[in-house]
């Protein structure tokens, strides 16, 4: 089976068997095909972003079959919910696979990430933040159960644009950058005492290779902060094995997982690539 994961910042591929309720890839990938650039709820995605993402699609599917897949599933996230012309989006990507794609509430969207990191082997009783490009889900429970969730509309993507740095970026701007996000966050409650989360996304991985451990306390992430201000982007990128338009929008998502820590009082996020593909596939075959 194959699923692909078409975000605000980048889509995802992965290949794999499932089997007993656990997930063997084959293989996977990803393209940042930025979709949410720019993007506000009611406004349009721009043509050149829907070809990207739609030649993205057709190669991921066709790589997929190539390899065996004889299912694949195909779904949208954050853009999917805020773009006034999700539709041609959702047509765009139904061509270019093949196969229909979903279109995922924010509810969705956690639910299925929570199966695919509890599949991975995520701690239990677990908390977990999935931080897109222009959302994040914090959801928890225990047993392997899905208990609570919510998705708020702030990512990577959306807080870098809003605060729009330079290249290389202040080191002033995080603060500002935490506050905001911790704003959104005073409202959530959450259901279950915890001192670590597990954190999935492209973010949280890349800060992962900038701050050198999988393990982001309060240190790491100032480690990782401190590497993105102190060249261009390119230059770190190049070095830390990242994406230069990933690195662009990593104060932004450290700031949100900064925000996250501090307002639950954790020690730190433990950073997984398990997440909503693996969900979908264990959905899928369940």
């Amino acid at each position: 089976m194959a699923a692909i994961d078409v975000g605000s910042n980048t889509t995802r591929l992965l290949v794999a068997r499932v089997r007993g309720g656990r997930v063997e890839p084959i293989a996977d990938g990803s393209a940042m095909t930025a979709l949410g650039a720019g993007l506000r709820g009611g406004g349009q995605i721009g043509p050149e972003a829907l070809d990207l993402a739609a030649e993205t699609v057709h190669r991921m599917a066709e790589e997929a079959r190539g390899l065996g897949a004889v299912r694949l599933l195909v779904a949208c996230t954050a853009p999917a919910r805020t773009a006034a012309n999700a539709p041609e989006l959702l047509a765009r990507l139904a061509e270019a696979a093949g196969v229909a794609p979903r279109a995922l509430s924010g509810a969705e969207e956690a639910a299925l990430s929570f199966r695919g990191m509890v599949a991975a082997g995520a701690p239990d009783p677990l908390l977990a933040v999935d931080l897109g490009g222009g959302s994040l889900e914090l959801m928890g429970g225990e047993g392997g159960r899905l208990r609570w969730a919510t998705s708020l509309p702030v990512g990577a993507r959306s807080l870098t644009e809003r605060f729009a740095p330079a290249d290389p970026p202040s080191l002033d701007l995080a603060a500002p950058m935490i506050a905001a996000v911790q704003v959104m966050l005073e409202a959530v409650e959450l259901p279950l005492a915890a001192r670590e989360a597990v954190a999935t996304g492209g973010s949280a991985l890349a800060l992962a290779a900038l701050a050198g451990t999988e393990r982001l306390d309060g240190e790491a992430l100032l480690r990782a902060v401190e590497r993105i201000a102190g060249a261009p982007a390119a230059d770190v990128a190049a070095e830390a094995g990242v994406e230069p338009a990933r690195l662009r929008l990593s104060l932004a998502g450290a700031a949100a997982l900064e925000a996250v820590r501090r307002t639950f009082g954790l020690d730190a996020l433990l950073v997984s690539g398990a997440g909503l593909r693996e969900g979908l596939l264990l959905e899928a075959a369940a």
